[in-house]
């Protein structure tokens, strides 16, 4: 049974879970030779551009995690189009803002800039766009939880065990 925590430590344990996990599949292989070496040395370039995009859209979480902090309690907004929530419904409990009404985000976040919030779209682009512009705005516990099919089936996952 997982024990109730508060939004913001709830995102801190699971992001720092997040980044420990990444660090080790992102490590370079150990294969000898020089074939080995320059491609690590060639894999390294891709790794550092992945890293600068996601610290740039926020950190995008596995669905499962992300599903984790909306069943602890944090709040969930589905920026996606109204054409898209008619032919696919959102997930339960969350809140339709879309990604392009920053100021209605802003809102629903309130006056804590590190509020944790679970944001997520088609793919998390569209949440990565909407992070940016907040982040600019001074606010820093938004979650990236990529997009609504994997979340929905997180959610259901989790439910069923």
């Amino acid at each position: 049974m997982i024990k109730r925590t508060s939004g913001a430590a709830a995102l801190v344990i699971l992001v720092a879970l997040f980044a420990q996990a990444s660090a080790q599949n992102s490590a370079p292989s150990t294969e000898s030779g020089q074939a080995g070496a320059a491609q690590a040395q060639g894999a390294e370039q891709p790794r550092q551009q992945q890293a600068q995009d996601a610290e740039r859209r926020g950190p995008l979480i596995y669905p499962t995690l992300a599903a984790g902090l909306i069943d602890m309690g944090v709040p969930v907004i589905d920026v996606r189009s109204e054409a898209e929530i008619e032919e696919t419904g959102t997930v339960a409990g969350a809140t339709h803002i879309p990604h392009t009404d920053i100021d209605a985000i802003a809102e629903f976040i309130g006056d804590d800039a590190s509020r944790a919030v679970v944001l997520y779209c088609g793919s998390g682009r569209r949440v990565g766009l909407a992070i940016d512009t907040l982040r600019e705005r001074g606010y820093h516990g938004m979650v990236n939880a990529g997009g609504h099919a994997g979340l929905r089936e997180a959610l259901q996952n989790g439910n069923d065990g």
